[in-house]
Parts: structure tokens; sequence; C-alpha cells
């Protein structure tokens, strides 16, 4: 039987090992994620596992902050500090918007990204339509929208993690090039943070 834990292995081992000789990964990245869906623990804690790993692959290392049980994020955000938080729905919304995992707030005048939010509900019906596992789905939406803030851009690209539409297909052939960065996303985030 495939369990749930096998699913997102077998999807962790997809993605490039960092651990090989190259260049190092950027100083930190602290994501504070609010848990405004109340989540299972084990389920966010495999989430923010395929988020790190996938971003990792582009030599971002992330650091979460968890602001339900974190002292440190009772304070206010320090500069370069990124915000998630995954919410679930209380509006009935039409089959398009179903699709739409989460968004991004970038700030017009800084070109900073604040704020992005993920939709708890629509990725575990996502998940359960398209027959993948929910915290593999999550951990990927949350680098997507991640990558929208790093980037400080609400654009997509036609391939790779930040394309618009994850097509059923796409979630099911689960290959590596599908859900990581692309060279150029990556290499505009490290010139943006240096």
């Amino acid at each position: 039987m495939f369990t749930r834990q096998m699913a997102l292995l077998a999807a962790l081992a997809l993605l490039p090992d960092v651990t090989q000789a190259g260049p190092a990964p950027l100083a930190g990245i602290t994501v504070r994620l609010y848990n405004t869906a109340r989540i299972d623990s084990g389920v966010q804690q495999d989430a923010l596992a395929v988020a790190a790993r996938t971003l990792a692959a582009s030599r971002l290392d992330i650091r979460w902050s968890m602001c339900d049980v974190d002292v440190a994020c009772r304070g206010v955000p320090v500069h370069g500090e990124l915000i998630v938080r995954l919410v679930r729905g209380s509006e009935t919304i039409d089959a398009e918007a179903a699709l739409v995992l989460g968004e991004a707030s970038i700030g017009v005048g800084t070109a900073r990204g604040v704020l992005a939010t993920v939709y708890v509900d629509r990725v575990e019906t996502m998940a359960a339509r398209w027959e993948t596992d929910a915290a593999l789905l999550l951990g990927r939406a949350i680098a997507h929208e991640v990558g929208h803030l790093l980037l400080a851009t609400n654009t997509h690209s036609h391939r790779g993690l930040m394309r618009p539409r994850w097509l059923p297909d796409e979630i099911r052939r689960n290959h590596a090039a599908d859900w990581i960065l692309t060279k150029e996303e990556s290499e505009a985030i490290r010139r943006r943070i240096r």
C-alpha cells in the first residue's frame, strides 16, 4: 500500500540534492507562518519540508517561524521577513477561483513582497480531486507564493513552479522540473536579496 509518507518521500527525492558541491545557499530567509487554518501539525510539518526543499533547490535557505507558538512572532516583523498565512475560505467561490490556491501581496511603493495567503481548503479539494497528497500540494503552493514574495511580482512563468495553473496531469506525473524555480527566477531572487 502506497502511504502518504511514501508519496512525500518520493516527491522529495525528485528534487535536486543541494548537499552536493556547488554554491553555498544564500543567507537564511525567515518566513513567518500563521496557521489560521489550523491544519494538523504533521501535515504542516510535511508541507513546510516540501516547500523548504523546493526552494533549497535554488540555493534558498528558508527558516520557518511558527507564529502560533513562537514567542518571536509577537513582535513586529523585521526588515526582510516574509509572511505566509494559511487560511480557509468562508465564501462560496466559482470553479475558476477554486483553482487559485494562493495569492501574494506586493508593496507597490516598495517593490517588496509583503504577505502571501494560501487557501488550505482549495488545496485539500484539489488534492482529493486529483488524487495527490494534500501536504505535498500545500508545500508546493507555499513555495509558489514565497516565490512571488521573493521575486516581488505576481507575474507567472510558462514552466516550473511559478506557472499560473497546475494541471492534473502535471500533478500526477510529478516531474521535478515542474516543481522548481527556473534558472532565471533563481538568479533574479539572488540579485534581489543580496
